[in-house]
């Protein structure tokens, strides 16, 4: 118990380095893009929802769009440019590693 209380800071950096390595990770798995279309007549944000919100919520995908392109409602309509969030998730995350005069 002694060497924990002596050694606290040592321990709180440890979990803080593990902490951040976890959420690097997680974040690096995922691809955020932006798609800008023109709405055409019969398209509603909640059938762009089904075609572009893959990974994500509908909901939360219809309310960044919303946020991104500043509507006041659900109301879209035809000819209007809308901006669109892509989550993608990186599916092949590896780490490559090149060795000096490794040409494989």
């Amino acid at each position: 118990m002694t060497f924990i209380k002596n050694n606290s800071y040592i321990l709180l950096l440890i979990a803080l380095c593990m902490g951040f390595a976890i959420i690097g990770t997680t974040k690096s798995l995922k691809e955020h893009t932006i798609t800008e279309i023109t709405v055409m007549e019969g398209d509603t944000l909640w059938g762009l929802a089904l075609h572009h919100a893959e990974n994500t919520s509908k909901d939360q995908w219809m309310k960044e769009v919303m946020r991104l392109n500043d509507l006041p409602t659900v109301t879209i309509r035809t000819g209007e440019e809308l901006i669109l969030p892509t989550f993608e998730i990186v599916e092949d995350f590896k780490v490559i590693t090149q060795l000096a005069g490794d040409d494989r």
